[in-house]
């Protein structure tokens, strides 16, 4: 296969960033949804109008979000990306791609992948471990 088509239907090309500053309430007007805690990229849940101001660009619920001010989130904790996004100043730029149910299972296959080759690098402390290690 040439390599202008393969470069041609690349993911990558149908990348696309937008734009967005907070609302009065602080908000940026969307849910975010997946993380890696359940073998998932993050990904916009419910876009909700009329929150957050989109200065350029397009969210739709449903994508996955690959980056936060060029920060890579894929592979993080919907807590993490939370942080990552909370600590942004305005304009906040999200790098954003549609998500095919074909790619979508390919991205949490590999995602799976990765977290269960890192798995013997994570140490997981339940609540009652926690308390006892305190006391």
């Amino acid at each position: 296969m040439s390599k202008s088509l393969k470069k041609k239907n690349h993911w990558t090309n149908k990348v696309h960033e937008a734009v967005v500053t907070r609302g009065k309430e602080g908000e940026l007007g969307f849910e975010l949804k997946g993380g890696a805690e359940i073998g998932q990229f993050p990904y916009f849940g419910e876009v909700k109008q009329g929150k957050g101001l989109i200065q350029s660009g397009k969210l739709a619920q449903d994508e996955l979000l690959l980056e936060v001010n060029n920060m890579p989130v894929a592979g993080l904790t919907t807590r993490d990306v939370l942080a990552v996004i909370k600590h942004c100043k305005d304009p906040v730029r999200l790098k954003c791609v549609k998500q095919a149910s074909v790619q979508a299972d390919m991205v949490s296959t590999r995602l799976e992948h990765w977290i269960e080759g890192r798995a013997e690098e994570m140490v997981i402390i339940t609540p009652s471990e926690a308390q006892y290690k305190s006391s």
